[in-house]
């Protein structure tokens, strides 16, 4: 089973070209997974279903997303702030990264 969180995240991560371009010019962490979510919907949910066993599947998946979305600052994207107040998607206050497309 080790193989298979790495596997629907990769799977994941072969939208983010397009989910980025969908987005808007400056763009939070929170808000690039709810496009990816919204848009490929039955992959998100299988990656769910990888880290349904350690209780906290969204925060550990958003955490593999955002290991995969750190390695594009300076491509696609570039990081204007760390700590950006910001809903997650459940709409509880928190903080998270902010983007600006390059």
């Amino acid at each position: 089973m080790a193989n298979q969180p790495s596997k629907q995240v990769k799977k994941l991560e072969s939208f983010f070209e397009e989910t980025i371009h969908a987005m808007d010019r400056q763009f939070t962490s929170h808000e690039f997974f709810l496009k990816l979510l919204h848009a490929h919907q039955k992959e998100y949910v299988k990656a769910l279903v990888v880290y349904t066993d350690n209780g906290s599947p969204f925060r550990h998946l958003h955490y593999a997303l955002v290991k995969k979305l750190n390695k594009l600052d300076g491509q696609l994207i570039k990081k204007q702030q760390l700590d950006y107040p910001s809903r997650d998607i459940f709409g509880v206050a928190s903080t998270t990264t902010l983007w600006r497309k390059l």
